[in-house]
């Protein structure tokens, strides 16, 4: 019970609640045995699993998701939105690897079909053939572009934050989550046919957790994990909240897209929740993991939406190997 009541309470407030709630995916499965179990033998004590497990359902409902396509009326305006957190197109050595060159990456994006995209961990350098991004998926169809450099290196080549889309930009800006240069927020007014939506594009602070570490098993590596992820449950509900009172002025409908560096389980995962509707869980299936790595089993990248929209179909395009997370990518119509 009180893992199932950590998500809602601010990490900033009491940082073993973020502790907690990284617990409820392993105490669901383990009553999930024991209900099987007991269940087997015939044994009234599976009713209380039964219980733990109804009350859990929001946390059920966040990890697997099962959706049939919805019918939709004919001539909805619809428009689907990609969100990847692109890993800075692989650019520097000790992330290239040959068999996945950022060239493809950039390659992948550009010819892929979607309206919007959002991209984290975004690099442009105008000077580059490759990495000169910014107008290679811009192009012709994608010229209404946003970019919030995070920072500018020494030859001029941007890090940060970009949204390109097909419909008009009206308006732009970003929104300042807290004082890390980094892990920040942008967003764009889109006029879609005769409506306007904004997108937000966000990269909350990361875990900063090498996977690698994970399996030493000496104590001061995982004192280390721990700080580290004390210091990121921090930062994040903190980012959240500020990102919240943000979404909360806007005038139009809005889509929020991202690397939350956050689970289903999380401060951040609900405080958006009780403002917006996540997509995976409205139209997706299955798990939808989208870390690529070690770590598998993670869901990180997220969406949230407005009432005024309704999701048709979630995708992981987990067939496109080349950043350490997956593209996701969802189509939505827009109700007047």
């Amino acid at each position: 019970m009180l893992a199932y009541l950590s998500p809602y309470i601010s990490p900033a407030s009491l940082w073993i609640t973020g502790f907690l709630s990284l617990a409820i995916p392993v105490l669901l499965l383990i009553n999930i045995a024991l209900l099987c179990f007991l269940l087997v033998r015939l044994q009234t004590l599976s009713l209380l699993h039964l219980c733990v497990l109804v009350l859990g359902y929001p946390y059920i409902a966040s990890s697997f998701s099962y959706n049939p396509k919805p019918v939709v009326e004919e001539g909805k305006t619809r428009i689907s939105v990609l969100n990847y957190n692109v890993r800075v197109f692989n650019t520097y050595a000790y992330l290239q690897n040959k068999n996945i060159p950022g060239k493809s990456m950039v390659n992948w994006l550009a010819n892929t079909d979607a309206d919007i995209k959002c991209l984290q961990e975004f690099y442009n350098d105008n000077s580059s053939d490759i990495f000169n991004t910014t107008e290679k998926l811009g192009g012709e169809t994608h010229d209404q572009v946003v970019v919030k450099p995070a920072f500018v290196n020494r030859i001029g080549a941007q890090f940060g934050l970009a949204i390109f889309s097909r419909y008009p930009i009206i308006y732009s800006g970003d929104v300042n989550l807290d004082d890390i240069p980094h892990q920040h927020a942008i967003f764009a007014d889109i006029n879609v046919g005769q409506d306007t939506i904004r997108i937000y594009n966000i990269h909350l602070q990361s875990m900063s957790i090498d996977e690698n570490k994970i399996g030493d098993f000496e104590q001061e590596n995982y004192l280390n994990i721990a700080k580290k992820l004390k210091f990121g449950f921090i930062e994040r509900a903190k980012q959240v909240d500020n990102l919240v009172q943000h979404i909360g002025q806007s005038p139009y409908p809005v889509i929020v897209c991202g690397d939350f560096n956050d689970l289903p389980y999380s401060y951040t995962y609900f405080t958006l929740k009780e403002h917006l509707s996540n997509a995976f869980e409205e139209a997706g299936n299955g798990f939808g993991f989208s870390y690529n790595g070690k770590l598998f089993f993670l869901r990180i990248d997220h969406q949230f939406y407005s009432e005024q929209l309704q999701p048709l179909w979630y995708r992981t395009h987990r067939d496109v190997p080349y950043s350490d997370h997956f593209p996701i990518q969802t189509e939505y119509v827009l109700h007047n």
